[in-house]
């Protein structure tokens, strides 16, 4: 297996990361497009810590020094090293220039506790399980009863949540889709004619208020509410709109005998919910209980 391992050394590193991240997407998909010649990629991520050249990540407070500064042609990193001219000013350069604009964006909304992946090969995860649970409250919440079931899908989460000081720019990265929150009355017998379909996948999808156990790719057990699933009940059930008629071959418009749609995107359920948790001088923090479990 050839690994390409991207270590940020210096500050003409961090100057660059912006311009490198095109060449990975790139790498990515020429990794992708050879697989059957054994070729694959990893790389690994490197703190911005300022450790190394007193770069740190931007935020609406360090907006104007976080990436150094320019004394006439010559770029200064915040550790003092200077760079006159070359590739690494005109990068810096580039990359300053546009760090005004997006100061917005970089505002702290929160904190958390360690940085949560968007993992999609496991049937939860600590994000994903924060984030529908969220997204159920949300629900319960607009629609003025109690939902019993939410389900979103995994693929809807783009990027981790990092650890320590969450941005805005974070959480619109995280959940970059115009998905709205929808309402779903769904009858038992189709919720588990849903988790049978689920259970023929890889990772099942992010699921809150159930417990399911899957086996051989087969339902084995499955709860909504601390109780196996009646299939002659009607259950509250939010959704996003994205699952409605096939996205990731999930329709549960054709399974509900009723639907209503809002003008709630899911990036501002997670922007209320960690803004709520920041109010309250609450850090974010959650893991997995268990609530999906598939067995070979």
């Amino acid at each position: 297996m050839a690994e390409t391992k991207l270590t940020v050394r210096d500050a003409a590193g961090y100057a660059a990361l912006a311009a490198a991240c095109a060449v990975v997407l790139f790498l990515a998909v020429d990794t992708f497009r050879n697989r059957d010649r054994g070729l694959q990629m990893t790389w690994h991520r490197t703190a911005m810590d300022g450790s190394r050249t007193g770069v740190v990540p931007v935020n609406a407070e360090n907006v104007d020094t976080a990436l150094g500064t320019f004394e006439d042609d010559t770029y200064v990193a915040p550790n003092g090293i200077r760079y006159a001219g070359g590739t690494v000013s005109e990068v810096a350069s580039l990359l300053m220039e546009v760090q005004p604009g997006m100061a917005r964006l970089k505002q702290v909304v929160g904190h958390s506790a360690k940085m949560m992946p968007n993992l999609r090969t496991e049937p939860e995860t600590e994000l994903s399980n924060m984030f529908v649970d969220a997204l159920r409250a949300r629900g319960s919440e607009y629609f003025g009863v109690p939902m019993d079931f939410a389900i979103t899908n995994f693929g809807g989460i783009r990027c981790p949540m990092p650890e320590g000081a969450v941005t805005l720019d974070d959480i619109e990265s995280m959940f970059p889709f115009k998905n709205y929150m929808v309402y779903a009355k769904m009858r038992g017998s189709e919720l588990l004619r849903l988790f049978d379909q689920l259970a023929l996948t890889q990772s099942f999808q992010a699921v809150s208020g159930a417990r399911i156990r899957v086996k051989d790719h087969k339902i084995v057990s499955a709860e909504v509410g601390g109780r196996p699933v009646d299939p002659d009940r009607l259950y509250n059930v939010t959704t996003i709109d994205f699952l409605l008629s096939g996205g990731d071959r999930i329709a549960i418009g054709a399974m509900s005998e009723d639907v209503i749609l809002t003008h709630v995107l899911l990036r501002d359920v997670m922007l209320d919910y960690v803004r709520a948790k920041e109010a309250s001088g609450e850090v974010l923090d959650y893991q997995k209980d268990g609530r999906v479990v598939m067995e070979d």
